[in-house]
């Protein structure tokens, strides 16, 4: 099992960082003039985009429950993280009810079951599918990492909102008074533009970079990987333009704080991996 993978990654690390720093450089004379040319919030993809875009934090919590339900021995730990799981998927359910559904007054329970059942379905058909001892160390901490990066990443994003108080493009005056550059900390205003949370969400994504430590088959598609999730972290930071709700330098710094968080991410488990797993081995 490869352990050394985050080098082979720096091509596209350094790729991201340059592109991440251009366009916080665009950002500083333009992140104004480029919400204007954008804005068109009855754009369709926009819509669905900003319904779903943070959709990998939330499906990520059900994925890692499951997991860990499997990889455990011990009939305590699975039944722990066998409730976990449904809960997640209550979570996930009811993400997807009030997000692409509208709101009554049974919403709020159809997504619950619909969640729930997800989870058991999910967690019933593992159940049928075998994992090799040796893989299950490694994908427990991978579980864990994962949901420390979406829990790491969500308490950022907030923090930063609420120091940088920057008025959202959507909340402007017809004159544009209000509006700031990102450099600029305002404090706690009751604004939260910067960053985007809905492109940290969906930056969320980038976890699946880990794919290729699970075998070398999967490592022949690691540029695949990072592509994948670059791709649709992109696609959800351009729609939030559009649909008024962030600047370009909030989807950056946005997508920015998931993509560090996996890198530390993946330097953590390849830590664990060789104090871990190594020395397993050579018992």
């Amino acid at each position: 099992m490869e352990q050394k993978l985050l080098k082979k990654y720096r091509p596209e690390a350094v790729i991201y960082l340059v592109l991440t720093a251009a366009a916080l450089i665009v950002a500083y004379f333009r992140d104004l003039q480029m919400d204007i040319a954008l804005n068109n919030t009855s754009n369709l993809v926009a819509n669905w985009f900003a319904a779903t875009g943070e959709m990998p934090a939330s499906v990520l919590l059900t994925v890692a429950g499951a997991f860990l339900t499997k990889c455990f021995q011990k009939k305590w730990q699975k039944v722990v993280f066998g409730i976990l799981t449904v809960a997640a998927g209550g979570y996930l359910g009811d993400f997807i009810s009030r997000r692409l559904f509208e709101e009554n007054d049974f919403s709020f329970g159809f997504g619950i079951i619909f969640g729930v059942g997800i989870a058991l379905v999910f967690l019933f058909t593992l159940k049928f599918i075998d994992i090799p001892k040796k893989y299950r160390r490694p994908l427990i901490a991978m579980a864990f990492i994962g949901i420390a990066v979406m829990a790491l990443q969500a308490g950022i994003i907030t923090l930063m909102k609420t120091f940088w108080g920057r008025v959202r493009f959507r909340d402007l005056d017809a004159d544009y008074s209000r509006f700031t550059n990102w450099l600029t900390v305002n404090g706690n205003t009751g604004d939260h533009s910067f960053p985007s949370g809905h492109t940290a969400g969906a930056g969320v994504s980038y976890l699946i970079m880990f794919l290729p430590y699970i075998s070398k088959k999967l490592q022949r598609n690691r540029p695949l990987c990072f592509g994948a999730a670059f791709c649709y972290t992109t696609a959800v930071a351009i729609t939030r333009l559009v649909m008024g709700a962030h600047y370009l330098s909030d989807v950056a710094v946005g997508g920015l704080v998931s993509f560090i968080l996996t890198l530390i991410g993946m330097k953590i488990y390849e830590a664990l991996a060789a104090k871990d797993f190594t020395l397993r081995k050579r018992k």
